[in-house]
């Protein structure tokens, strides 16, 4: 994900921004830590539009990653795409640390081995939750899904 562009307003004391997908969010300072007046926002190219460059009216210079705006909103998209990260790096560290071949998980589920990399690569985000909860059960790990008020 990348900025497309971001906007501030010391009177409201918000940043709103605008990412390349289309997707919007607005902060208000206090979530982000900005207690002084913004001079200045905009998108860093120095990062590949992964962050944006804010300078203050006091003289000071602060950066924002693309994904901090998104957990202080709580994006649905972003949460799952972390849980699912949060769980594949849980799978990879138990094959690791029981030195399981990925061969032997793909015979294990009657798939391919390409199907299991695929799985345990925490870059792809669209997962089949199935196979994941296959692959956890075959390490010896169990899944709670919980849902609490926010």
């Amino acid at each position: 994900m990348k900025f497309k562009s971001a906007r501030f307003s010391n009177k409201k004391k918000e940043v709103s921004i605008v990412y390349t997908s289309g997707k919007k969010a607005a902060v208000h300072y206090g979530s982000l830590g900005i207690t002084d007046p913004i001079k200045q926002i905009g998108v860093d190219e120095e990062t590949s539009d992964r962050s944006l460059k804010i300078e203050f009216v006091n003289g000071k210079t602060d950066y924002m990653p693309y994904d901090q705006p998104l957990f202080l909103i709580r994006d649905p998209e972003y949460m799952l795409r972390d849980h699912i990260e949060n769980i594949v790096a849980r799978i990879n560290e138990e094959i690791d640390s029981k030195k399981i071949s990925k061969k032997y998980l793909a015979r294990q589920l009657k798939t391919s081995d390409n199907q299991v990399h695929r799985l345990l690569n925490p870059c792809i985000v669209n997962k089949n939750l199935t196979q994941l909860y296959k692959l956890g059960w075959l390490l010896g790990l169990e899944f709670e899904v919980s849902v609490k008020a926010a």
